[in-house]
């Protein structure tokens, strides 16, 4: 019964017959398949409607080969993810993007957030304010204090790299304040430590997209003696 509806629905909507004349047709369908004439049904108008059906598939395909996820995905299948990366720095697959709050910090390169999870900074290594076996080094205090000032308390973007956390369980982020590109590393809160003289660069593999951008903004704060490098006669070791 359903069957025989669909066909009179079909009928009357694509050849424009009447209920008795998509009855008629079904039960000549029923009796011969062969009787189905695709050369009538094509009129003009309908194959206006399949080629615009048709061109707005291959849209939909397109712009879904175009996105970054879809072209990352591919060249990791492929093996050549290494290549697509190298090439397309910007474009890099990033896991998720997650909104956060900041319940404290534990130093200047790591906080705890809301849900006692811990993030750790990517690309950046601040010097020691809060190690239970180290002592505190030069401008460790400083750095901490600027990277409580920036994020304790509020809201955050998390923005994750190849790998999303070390073997501590940590999470591995760059971090962004509300109202920043999260698209720009150079916004994030990592790069403004490294930038300012409170961090230095300090990237581990695979995590490594944006390298080159962190040891040039290290480069820039060494070169202008920028905090800990004015400050600090052996940096990280004191």
């Amino acid at each position: 019964m359903r069957y025989k509806k669909k066909v009179i629905k079909f009928c009357q909507r694509f050849f424009n017959y009447t209920p008795a004349q998509s009855t008629n047709y079904m039960f000549k369908l029923q009796d011969n398949p062969k009787n189905f004439n695709l050369k009538s049904w094509l009129s003009p108008n309908r194959l206006s409607w399949l080629y615009l059906i048709n061109l707005l598939i291959v849209v939909a395909i397109l712009l879904v080969l175009s996105l970054p996820t879809t072209q990352s995905r591919l060249a990791e299948i492929v093996g050549l993810e290494d290549k697509y990366v190298a090439e397309n720095p910007t474009k890099i697959d990033f896991s998720t993007i997650e909104k956060a709050k900041v319940n404290r910090i534990v130093d200047g390169d790591t906080v705890i957030l809301e849900d006692s999870r811990r993030v750790r900074y990517l690309n950046i290594d601040t010097p020691e304010s809060a190690h239970p076996n180290k002592p505190v080094q030069c401008f460790g205090k400083e750095a901490a204090m600027v990277n409580k000032d920036l994020v304790e308390g509020k809201e955050i973007w998390l923005k994750f790299d190849r790998e999303k956390e070390d073997k501590y369980g940590r999470l591995l982020a760059f971090v962004f304040l509300p109202g920043k590109n999260t698209n720009d590393v150079k916004q994030s809160v990592n790069a403004y430590l490294v930038e300012m003289g409170y961090a230095r660069a300090y990237i581990i593999k695979p995590n490594d997209t944006f390298a080159e951008e962190f040891a040039k903004l290290e480069r820039e704060a060494r070169n202008n003696k920028r905090g800990l490098w004015g400050s600090c006669p052996k940096p990280f070791e004191e």
